[in-house]
Formats: C-alpha cells, sequence, structure tokens
C-alpha cells in the first residue's frame, strides 16, 4: 500500500516538476507507469464464501479464547501480590 502512494506522489510530483498538464500531447507519467487495467469482479462461489466465513468465526473464537486466558492471567497475577 505504501509503496502505491509513493508511486502515485512521485508520478504525480514528476508531472509538475516537467509541466506536463491535461492538456498536453504527452503521457501523463514520466516514468512510464501505466493505470492499472480494469477488474473484473468474479462472483464467489457458495463454498468459498462459507470458507471465509468459517475462517472469519475461527480467527474471532481464537481472539476471544486468547483475551479470556489474558483476563484469568492478569486475575491470577493480582491475587499473587
Amino acid at each position: 500500500m505504501k509503496k502505491t502512494l509513493g508511486l502515485a506522489a512521485a508520478a504525480v510530483l514528476g508531472c509538475l516538476t516537467f509541466g506536463i498538464g491535461a492538456a498536453s500531447a504527452a503521457p501523463a507519467s514520466p516514468a512510464g507507469l501505466q493505470a492499472a487495467p480494469m477488474v473484473e469482479q468474479v462472483q464467489m462461489t457458495r463454498g468459498e464464501r462459507r470458507m471465509m466465513r468459517h475462517h472469519r468465526m475461527h480467527r474471532h473464537m481464537m481472539h476471544r479464547r486468547h483475551m479470556m486466558h489474558r483476563r484469568h492471567m492478569m486475575h491470577r497475577r493480582m491475587h499473587r501480590m
């Protein structure tokens, strides 16, 4: 993500530095960078959606288990003092 933003900023600064405007016939990006082609969206199958939901539920369960463990350990630590 940072790399993409850096490339976009470099392209904009390069355009401003060389005086290339939108009305000129020169290409907008001096380094030869081109805009990404349109990406075709594909609908997910039922199995893929189910797998994603399963993965999300599993992550949520693991996170809850981790947080409960932390709470338990903090509780034990408080009683040791």
